[in-house]
């Protein structure tokens, strides 16, 4: 049976390889995949899904290319790559949002018509959020896999703010399903984000993240 897997990106750091986080999220989605695609033998279809939120200049780095790159260096290692030789990697770069990496996963996978089951890689914080998303978009079999990696400030917010960042998120999301205008204006929020991230600057960008979002909860709740 053929397997997906969704990687939903979280941002570009400087150097992917320098990253605590990054390379703990990707070391274990790596191992992941090795692990079900073996047990399943089956080949895995990998798709990075996060486009341009780089807040490094020129800003032209994608989450969905940088996931990859440091994917194939795992994959080339010479104990491996007999196996990872025919993992097919594909990148979607557009979106800014979790609600935007399921729309545009979802066609690609529209054009793959035996993809198998779907499984889906997020931040463990997020998997309400994801699960909801996914089960409004998705066709068929899918499967969340939570990941615990993130050690930044990020993780450790009040669990009330957590809460109450989700879901009024999940509001947010509910109303841009609704037309294709709203979508467009959800688009749109998320580009401001990125425009407020970037002025911000990159010296303490999780409190930036946190700041921005205290922003716009009372403006989600439409």
């Amino acid at each position: 049976m053929n397997q997906t897997f969704i990687i939903l990106g979280y941002g570009i750091p400087k150097n992917f390889f320098k990253d605590d986080n990054y390379r703990f999220y990707l070391n274990m989605v790596f191992n992941k995949i090795w692990d079900i695609s073996s047990l399943s033998n089956s080949k895995p279809l990998i798709i990075a899904t996060g486009g341009k939120t780089d807040c490094f200049k020129p800003y032209k780095r994608t989450e969905a290319q940088e996931i990859i790159k440091y994917l194939k260096i795992l994959a080339n290692r010479s104990f491996v790559k007999a196996k990872t030789k025919s993992w097919k990697f594909i990148p979607e770069n557009k979106s800014l949002s979790s609600l935007e990496n399921i729309i545009f996963c979802k066609k690609l996978l529209e054009k793959i018509p035996d993809h198998g089951k779907i499984n889906i890689f997020c931040e463990q914080t997020r998997v309400p959020r994801v699960t909801k998303i996914a089960n409004k978009l998705l066709k068929g079999s899918f499967k969340i896999i939570p990941m615990d990696f993130d050690v930044t400030s990020n993780r450790y917010h009040d669990p009330e703010f957590i809460n109450k960042k989700e879901q009024t998120e999940l509001k947010h999301i509910k109303w841009a399903l609704q037309s294709p205008e709203n979508l467009k204006k959800h688009h749109q929020v998320f580009k401001e984000k990125m425009d407020f991230l970037r002025k911000e600057g990159t010296k303490n960008h999780p409190e930036a993240v946190k700041k921005w979002w205290e922003m716009k909860l009372k403006e989600f709740n439409v």
